[in-house]
């Protein structure tokens, strides 16, 4: 049986053109500089979510290229509602390596029909303190580079995806570990319904980066806090993909982000609850 975000049917372009309604009409307040805060592995995943059926003998390279726009919080835990660019390069190599900033740079190293996992590059971009009021006097976090392992598997019309994570590069230095389930349905001819859940665990490191508050940082605003792992936040999202060709598409995201105890109890933590929404527009080839 082939799955469901290999295949072909669709649901109504209606609801595609609703969620794009709901993402645009989401509060939006500018920050003066963009913040580095950025998650493009998971607010462009759904330009990835649905691939066009095998299209004759292309070569060995696919390719998928997009751009879009996203509302999110300017940093995580942040109550302000800022607009982020999107642009999606994703290109396969011979169904064995890949380079994305979606999906980082990895290597299927073991790969069957319905199954592939491998190690992977993917890279954190950090925190400024400039990058929020609420965030001033506070160390920066600088832009870190994570090695780690993934996998990825579809059971007729679900989808299971995790991965572990060691950041190496000089940024937060902690460990995470992701799971992810979705569920795909198909039944107009050229609309896709995804709905999933995702959730991190985080360690001690990464939680002290991202969540707690040295004594030497401590504020009238910032009290001490020293966080210790856990899970970082459960998040539940609907993706709409629309394509208008086998090559041409429009992808929709709205998700919602509740973060867990460790994170939610920093004083960094304005909210412990938000929705973020995208819009995309790709080619593939």
């Amino acid at each position: 049986m082939r799955s469901f975000f290999d295949g072909k049917r669709r649901c109504p372009l209606l609801a595609v053109l609703i969620a794009s309604m709901i993402v645009l009409s989401l509060p939006m307040t500018q920050a003066g500089a963009e913040s580095r805060y950025n998650d493009w592995e998971v607010w462009t995943s759904a330009a990835n979510a649905v691939l066009p059926a095998k299209r004759g003998k292309l070569g060995p390279f696919r390719m998928n290229i997009a751009a879009g726009a996203a509302a999110t919080p300017e940093y995580l835990g942040s109550d302000t509602i800022a607009s982020k660019p999107l642009p999606l390069l994703d290109v396969n190599y011979a169904g064995t390596l890949f380079l994305s900033t979606q999906q980082g740079v990895g290597w299927n190293m073991w790969r069957k029909r319905t199954s592939r996992a491998g190690p992977r590059i993917t890279f954190d971009f950090g925190r400024n303190a400039a990058d929020a009021p609420s965030l001033a006097g506070l160390p920066d976090i600088e832009l870190g580079t994570e090695i780690g392992l993934f996998f990825e598997s579809f059971v007729a019309s679900w989808r299971f995806k995790g991965d572990i994570r060691k950041e190496i590069g000089g940024g937060h230095g902690g460990f995470l570990i992701n799971g992810e389930a979705a569920w795909g349905s198909r039944w107009s001819k050229n609309a896709s319904l995804i709905l999933g859940m995702r959730t991190t665990f985080m360690d001690d490191t990464y939680a002290e980066s991202y969540f707690g508050v040295a004594a030497a940082n401590s504020t009238a605003g910032h009290a001490t806090y020293t966080p210790t792992g856990g899970f970082r936040d459960v998040n539940a999202y609907v993706q709409l993909v629309y394509d208008f060709t086998q090559a041409i598409y429009v992808a929709t995201e709205l998700r919602g982000t509740t973060l867990m105890e460790q994170a939610a109890d920093s004083p960094l933590a304005e909210s412990d609850a938000f929705f973020t929404g995208s819009v995309m527009v790709g080619y593939r080839f």
